[in-house]
């Protein structure tokens, strides 16, 4: 264990480490008998396992080891600030040693005060944190001034003659299914005059006392702030939450509450702490402690969801309630300040730090998470802040399909703010090569295709399934736009969508879609593009229906399959499905060529549905070559290039 010892010159920080963990009886280090200890006490069934591996890493000045078992569990391993701990000492356990055992508490006052103290800081320290209209302020806000329980909705049009604007705490939370108390046409009077906190369901509760014990007044909370009976004011209001969310002093966030009425303050988020204190061998006394690493909440929001670790399959149950809701997701990402109350612990987040109540014994809690790039990446890369923005919120859920481009229209309009690019249903006109080469990454992620209309073919907005959309920095992109057009559905024009439709120029290909033989990753089709044959990632289940060609002959082409069809069996699609390849972009340091796979609109032979996406790489196997056929010519990758990108290819065609 000499290799734990920070100051060895084998210890390398966030190095994956193999060791035997001891016995009692063969034990001979304190340090390592302490981890076996903890980790028997977590994970009881790794007792019989006679060798274990983690990835150690180091937080310098901070006296903290973080052991990462491979998704398993994560455990912490802390000692007091300024108390060294040789990890090479190989003092014996003796009668001096004593462990004990601290079980959770309820700790509302130390999560206010660890809240407390990174507001401070952050007002103190970071003046990003700070910068925030100067005249906006919401339409409504709920009055909540000291510890009073009486609270009063407020129109803020009356507070227009003040100098500033009133700072207002916004809230993040779940309604869940239970109907409860809100703001309707026939209540807006009431509420004016004024109204007892204990009408409010838990959750809402809980968020006025915090903005109360954070010193504030006033709170924005959606069920109250919006008349959620005026189709009108709930269209208005909601296209203003970028402006909400990004000028309210803090936002608020019950993320371990999967409906309004749990509340969030009672939750014990303290796990159980295991100390052992000892004498070494000059008699100084020694402390170690460890507990089981928090991995929900804010924390969680570094997991590869697309690609989890084999042993511990799907990732979802790290992630807490408000965390899975689509509508959260801008509330989050455009906050200034954001306290999460997950299930384990509280975390802060803002436009320049995060920090949890993770820590050292003695500290007052610290930066112990990665660093928040979102906020800032927004402004020195707009676009590819989008693609991973869309990456995650395709994860969340919606009660209403159609609220899949209202719910990010907050976070779209902040893009177009800054750079004033056209927007088309969740697509960006100034990248089209970025934009529409989004893809879903797992076949067992597909979702069936809604069967209401929400978003074109062409836009991820479209399907319920989560996507992979990439900066695609790598790509020389080979499409551009001729025009588009969209109906809005209201009167804003970055939410609900009517219809749309993209008219684009570039390299199109008549392709064979048909089974794969061999699937790759799941995915059970193949496309035939000039000669070469390579896997379509489908976004969701595939139906074959005839079309009549140009010469006026019938032909089979495929498009997405409704909700209530089934997919073709396998060997039903036979070899004569035409489909079209659109060339997106190459890759020329991978000699690779990326496609859109379109199939004709049923309803419009004039267009074309987007229904997979290629990738067609140089050195792809091809199914109908003999590997062991000798004679066979090389592929020709420069000739098979210019061929996909030969001018009398080149061609105009529509997206729907």
């Amino acid at each position: 264990c000499r290799n734990l010892d920070p100051d060895d010159s084998n210890f390398v920080n966030q190095n994956v480490w193999v060791w035997t963990l001891p016995t009692p009886s063969r034990a001979t280090c304190q340090v390592c008998q302490f981890i076996y200890d903890t980790v028997i006490s977590i994970q009881p069934d790794l007792v019989s396992d006679p060798k274990i591996s983690a990835n150690v890493r180091l937080y310098p000045g901070q006296n903290r080891f973080y052991f990462n078992f491979f998704g398993l569990f994560c455990l912490q391993i802390y000692t007091k600030l300024g108390m060294f701990i040789s990890f090479a000492s190989r003092t014996r356990i003796d009668s001096c040693s004593q462990t004990n055992r601290e079980p959770p508490v309820s700790n509302a006052n130390s999560s206010i005060e660890f809240a407390r103290r990174c507001l401070e800081d952050c007002q103190l320290n970071h003046p990003v944190c700070s910068q925030r209209s100067s005249r906006f302020q919401p339409s409504r806000l709920i009055y909540c001034p000291g510890t009073t329980e009486q609270l009063q909705l407020v129109e803020t049009g009356r507070m227009a003659d003040t100098a500033v604007p009133a700072e207002y705490v916004a809230l993040s939370y779940c309604w869940g299914s239970d109907g409860f108390f809100k703001t309707t046409r026939a209540t807006t009077d009431n509420l004016k005059q004024g109204f007892g906190l204990s009408l409010l369901p838990k959750t809402l509760q809980d968020a006025v006392k915090v903005t109360q014990q954070l010193g504030n007044e006033y709170i924005w909370i959606d069920a109250l702030c919006i008349i959620q009976d005026d189709a009108a004011d709930w269209e208005k209001e909601s296209g203003k939450m970028a402006e909400v969310y990004g000028n309210a002093r803090v936002t608020i966030a019950a993320l371990s509450a999967a409906s309004v009425t749990e509340g969030f303050l009672h939750l014990e988020r303290n796990s159980e702490l295991i100390t052992r204190t000892w004498s070494d061998e000059c008699g100084s006394t020694k402390l170690l402690a460890a507990k089981e690493g928090v991995r929900t909440g804010l924390h969680a929001s570094s997991l590869d969801r697309d690609n989890p670790w084999p042993e511990v399959g799907s990732l979802d149950h790290y992630f807490d309630p408000v965390q899975t809701r689509g509508w959260c997701f801008q509330e989050e990402v455009l906050s200034r300040r954001f306290i999460a109350y997950s299930r384990k612990e509280v975390q802060w987040s803002c436009r320049t730090a995060m920090g949890c109540q993770c820590g050292p014994l003695d500290s007052k809690g610290n930066n112990n998470l990665r660093p928040r790039p979102q906020t800032l990446s927004l402004y020195s890369n707009p676009f590819g802040f989008w693609a991973e923005m869309i990456s995650s919120y395709s994860h969340r859920d919606l009660s209403f399909g159609k609220d899949k481009l209202p719910a990010i229209s907050g976070l779209a309009r902040e893009v177009q703010r800054v750079t004033s690019a056209k927007y088309l249903a969740g697509i960006w006109l100034h990248d089209l090569t970025m934009s529409l080469s989004w893809l879903v990454p797992r076949v067992s992620q597909i979702k069936p295709y809604p069967s209401i209309y929400r978003a074109p073919s062409f836009s991820w907005a479209s399907i319920d399934s989560p996507v992979s959309m990439d900066a695609q920095e790598y790509l020389r992109g080979l499409v551009s736009l001729v025009s588009w057009h969209v109906d809005p559905k209201g009167q804003d024009p970055l939410g609900e969508v009517k219809q749309a439709r993209l008219t684009v120029r570039g390299f199109v290909h008549e392709a064979i879609l048909m089974d794969s033989t061999d699937t790759v990753d799941g995915f059970e089709f193949n496309i035939r593009i000039v000669n070469r044959t390579t896997m379509v990632r489908n976004e969701t289940d595939l139906v074959r229906f005839q079309i009549e060609s140009p010469a006026g002959h019938e032909q089979w082409s495929a498009r997405r399959a409704k909700e209530w069809e089934e997919s073709e069996d396998d060997g039903e699609w036979g070899p004569d499905v035409t489909v079209w390849a659109l060339c997106l972009g190459v890759d020329d340091e991978f000699e690779a060529l990326e496609f859109l796979v379109l199939g004709q609109c049923p309803t419009d032979r004039t267009k074309l549905e987007r229904i997979g996406f290629a990738r067609l790489n140089s050195n792809d196997p091809q199914p109908d070559s003999d590997s062991d056929d000798s004679e066979a010519p090389p592929f020709d990758w420069k000739e098979y290039h210019d061929e996909i990108t030969h001018e009398r290819h080149r061609r105009t065609i529509t997206l729907v």
